[in-house]
């Protein structure tokens, strides 16, 4: 992930080179068009992965363990889904 970061960043950075408009730039306004470009490719990339990653599969992995539980624990009334869910709540609100 790291080095996609850097490729995008070493990308822009040519572009920016290659315009004839960047070499009348000061070195504090490179600086502060480069940050900027920066802070553009990681937002990108966090909402890449808000946007294709779920937490979908926690919640698929459980599936393969409720016939066991059920075996177990017996009637299924008897089995709260409220700690699983609020597991993968914490995770999700961490992600």
């Amino acid at each position: 992930m790291e080095a996609l970061k850097n490729q995008l960043t070493f990308d822009k950075l040519e572009e920016r080179e290659n315009d004839p408009t960047w070499n009348n730039l000061s070195a504090a306004a490179k600086r502060h068009c480069v940050d900027d470009d920066k802070t553009q490719i990681e937002s990108g990339m966090a909402q890449h992965h808000v946007d294709e990653y779920d937490f979908i599969f926690v919640k698929v992995y459980l599936l393969n363990h409720f016939s066991d539980h059920i075996l177990q624990i017996g009637n299924l009334l008897s089995v709260s889904s409220e700690l699983p869910e609020y597991a993968v709540m914490v995770h999700k609100q961490a992600y």
